[in-house]
């Protein structure tokens, strides 16, 4: 049941952006999306100090494993092209996560730091894409807390409701330093400001 309506979630989604999309570039959508931090984004256990050796070395895996994706045409290749949730993600006053693309074929039980479900990429002034940060997701049978995942570099999955959606999730600052922390789920170095308008 959680896999059927997060496929039903994900193919409406595909259809949304698919259909606002041109040949060469899939455009976000221009409305911003506030999410509050009992939505998408309350990691409670998040990490803000310094981070133990094992995690920079995962942290370093990580960005080596997604380099290719700074050109959004490739994370497109690599199956990056659903934007879940829809627009441009803020909270006022605490920073942004910006557009979130997930590649579908990854939603499933299995975390592995090399795949991140989604790719974050923050709008810039010249209409392009930047690659800012990761982020790991794993189906949550709705209204419970039942299946989760390991911790991912030491780190718990935060439980979360994304646009009706219940899903287990961290975030991960592989691309655009956080003063928050790198495990933190809003980045005050990333914005909004540029979102694409259609």
């Amino acid at each position: 049941m959680i896999r059927s309506t997060l496929s039903l979630l994900l193919a409406t989604t595909a259809a949304t952006v698919l259909g606002a999309c041109n040949s060469d570039t899939p455009a976000p959508t221009s409305a911003v999306v506030t999410l509050m931090p009992d939505d998408h984004g309350a990691h409670a256990k998040s990490l803000t100090g310094a981070l133990t050796l094992d995690q920079k070395q995962g942290v370093a895996a990580a960005r080596r494993a997604t380099a290719r994706f700074h050109d959004f045409s490739a994370a497109n290749d690599a199956g990056y092209t659903i934007q879940f949730p829809t627009g441009c993600a803020e909270l006022p006053g605490t920073g942004a996560q910006a557009y979130h693309y997930m590649n579908g074929a990854l939603v499933d039980d299995v975390i592995d730091i090399n795949h991140p479900e989604l790719l974050m990429f923050e709008p810039r002034k010249d209409g392009s894409l930047q690659l800012v940060g990761l982020d790991y997701v794993a189906p949550r049978p709705e209204g419970t807390l039942a299946n989760e995942p390991d911790p991912l570099l030491g780190m718990r999955f935060a439980p979360l409701v994304v646009q009706g959606v219940s899903v287990w999730a961290l975030h991960v600052w592989a691309w655009r330093p956080n003063p928050l922390g790198v495990f933190m789920p809003w980045n005050p170095s990333v914005s909004c400001k540029y979102q694409f308008e259609n």
